[in-house]
């Protein structure tokens, strides 16, 4: 089977793709641990003793939830990733099937920069910039390829 070079490039970055996904998949699950974790914490913990730590049982909720919310997008995220690298991998053998692969490319992107404006706008960007925009470029580069490869394919 001879694959255009758009296809070599799509088999590299989706096999990339599954093993970031599964990565943050890893993290995503170990969040919604800890998020349940300090819930419980915070929970356990007496209204005198939040009171002695300067916290309000409303932030210990808070922060509890903000925890789970962050996980729960994290594993979303993470599932799109490995869909998208796995309907990318079956993309590059075949290119009449690069459809699915460019809608999830455009969804992944578009959240790539949601998540690129958060950093900005709560000022985490230091700690999350890095992360947030290489994922921005392979998010960017996977719709390159796939929309070459829809080109190619006539689509």
């Amino acid at each position: 089977m001879n694959r255009s070079g758009s296809q070599k490039t799509l088999l590299v970055i989706s096999i990339i793709e599954i093993i970031l996904g599964a990565l943050s998949l890893v993290v995503g699950l170990m969040a919604t641990v800890a998020g349940g974790a300090v819930g419980g914490v915070l929970g356990a913990a007496s209204t005198e003793e939040l009171a002695e730590a300067g916290v309000t049982a409303a932030e210990a909720g808070a922060v509890s939830t903000l925890v789970s919310f962050v996980a729960v997008f994290l594993i979303i995220a993470a599932l799109v990733s490995i869909v998208e690298g796995i309907l990318g991998v079956r993309a590059a053998n075949d290119a009449s099937k690069i459809m699915p692969v460019w809608i999830l490319a455009i969804i992944s992107l578009i959240g790539a920069v949601i998540s690129l404006i958060m950093t900005f706008v709560n000022g985490t960007f230091a700690t999350n910039g890095l992360s947030n925009v290489m994922t921005l470029v392979i998010d960017g580069l996977m719709l390159w390829v796939a929309n070459n490869i829809k080109v190619e394919a006539g689509k």
